[in-house]
């Protein structure tokens, strides 16, 4: 194994929304010798990529990545008023809240919010997930016509789709049918689906002028959040999200 293949798999379990690894949880993961995964994260420590934290010595992505990040994805007025909208989220719940965009399959983070009570797993910026398991991608992928759906996903319903986790869709016809329901809502809902223990509220707005999509979406631990919790989160996302859609013009949060 190369040095950068190492390097690639290590950034690839931060990329999956690992907040903070020891050495011990990325040589398991990897299946990678314990005296090779300290001498790699070493490495990434010292050329920036990982900071270690002092006290309980576990790694998390280092200052370089994160500057790499931000300037591959420099905010467009779109983000900067989406980001309005994320704080107030934020602040109201006291909860972690994510905007994201998507990239084929896959929603990538483009802004997190911890909140004063974040969840334990956290996904930094940068970080992908299937569509098809997420609150957020479900929400930005309703916001699809048929035809770019069709695109990325084919038009067999029978078609399998990759298990992401307990409850989600298997084919694409599963697939569908959420997306539609999500439409409908104007939200979606997934909790302990792609990330056990974690649930997640989203909705998304859609610029008429360039096509832009962005979901915004609280997370919250799925045992603390009731029905009714669950439910009035759903509520201030909406009302939120409508709000913004209206000052975009989006058609969608018109009606």
């Amino acid at each position: 194994m190369s040095i950068l293949d190492g390097v690639q798999r290590v950034l690839s379990l931060y990329a999956e929304g690992a907040a903070e690894l020891s050495f011990t949880e990325v040589a398991a993961r990897l299946a990678m010798p314990k005296s090779t995964a300290s001498r790699l994260l070493n490495q990434m420590q010292n050329y920036g990529m990982l900071d270690q934290d002092s006290a309980t010595r576990r790694y998390r992505p280092g200052a370089l990545l994160s500057q790499a990040v931000r300037a591959g994805m420099a905010a467009t007025p779109l983000d900067e008023a989406c980001r309005a909208v994320l704080v107030r989220l934020s602040d109201d719940s006291g909860l972690t809240a994510y905007l994201s965009t998507l990239n084929q399959r896959e929603t990538v983070v483009l802004q997190r919010l911890n909140g004063s009570h974040p969840v334990q797993v956290l996904s930094p910026p940068g970080s992908r997930r299937a569509a098809s398991g997420t609150a957020m991608g479900r929400a930005l992928l309703s916001r699809l016509t048929d035809s770019e759906f069709q695109t990325l996903y084919g038009s067999d319903p029978a078609q399998p789709l990759p298990m992401e986790g307990r409850d989600c869709p298997a084919t694409v016809g599963d697939l569908t049918r959420l997306v539609a329901q999500t439409r409908a809502d104007h939200c979606g809902v997934a909790i302990d689906q792609a990330m056990p223990g974690i649930g997640a509220v989203a909705a998304a707005v859609r610029d008429p002028a360039t096509g832009e999509l962005r979901g915004l979406c609280l997370s919250f631990v799925s045992f603390q959040a009731d029905a009714d919790r669950v439910a009035r989160l759903r509520e201030s996302v909406l009302q939120q999200v409508a709000a913004l859609g209206r000052e975009l013009n989006d058609p969608y949060w018109l009606n």
